[in-house]
């Protein structure tokens, strides 16, 4: 049970920050302006909050390496897709 809660923490720490620092990224771009991105801004922050039960809950044995992966290309995802984002809104401008 504690192996489960100390998991818990830590995914919820690294998809926490990391969708803080999306979040910062994404107004400091102008994209909260872009209606047509609002539902990809809610699908990617919706799936950064239940992300790390779903990844505590699997993380055991085989399978924590993968959730550990996981949990980092999510996080990078969130932290790189505004600045792709801000690009491709800028370029079709």
């Amino acid at each position: 049970m504690l192996n489960f809660l100390v998991r818990l923490v830590l995914y919820a720490l690294l998809l926490g920050l990391s969708a803080r620092v999306a979040q910062t990224l994404w107004t400091s771009n102008g994209l909260d302006t872009v209606a047509a991105l609002q539902p990809l801004h809610d699908t990617g922050f919706l799936t950064l909050a239940i992300a790390p039960l779903v990844l505590a809950l699997l993380g055991v044995g085989v399978l924590r390496s993968l959730c550990v992966f996981a949990a980092c290309f999510l996080a990078a995802a969130a932290i790189t897709a505004p600045i792709v984002l801000a690009r491709l809104v800028t370029a079709g401008a």
